[in-house]
């Protein structure tokens, strides 16, 4: 491992370890301000992604995540040059929205320095597999 694949890791650990303890400002602290953030509606059952920009429309979206119930629990991280697979358990996730993904969130997370610089949600393991280029 290089220290880079190590620090990507250890700063999304750090990251969702502050989110999963109700540390929204925690988590965002790791995130860069002008975030790339693309995202896919819960509410539609073949969501195109959507793009936003900046950490305060992250913030809205963690809040209310977090206000809907428990919160994720990381269950992988895999590092691949400057992308960083993320599957978040999120009990209860595929019952508030239109797809089933065995309550899961497949992330994947750009990290340039020392900040997260962009993250796209995926639908599945195998898209967030494809993405961080973690393909064989």
């Amino acid at each position: 491992w290089s220290s880079d694949v190590c620090s990507s890791d250890l700063l999304v650990r750090n990251a969702w370890d502050a989110y999963g303890r109700g540390d929204i400002e925690g988590l965002l602290a790791y995130v860069d301000p002008e975030l790339t953030w693309t995202y896919l509606d819960p509410s539609d059952p073949d969501p195109q992604p959507s793009v936003c920009h900046g950490r305060d429309q992250l913030r809205v979206a963690l809040q209310r995540q977090a206000d809907q119930g428990p919160g994720p629990q990381v269950d992988e991280i895999a590092v691949h040059g400057d992308r960083v697979l993320v599957v978040l358990h999120v009990p209860g996730l595929d019952r508030r929205r239109a797809w089933a993904a065995g309550d899961r969130n497949y992330l994947v997370l750009t990290v340039a320095g020392e900040r997260i610089a962009a993250l796209r949600a995926c639908r599945n393991r195998a898209e967030a597999r494809a993405e961080a280029g973690l393909t064989s």
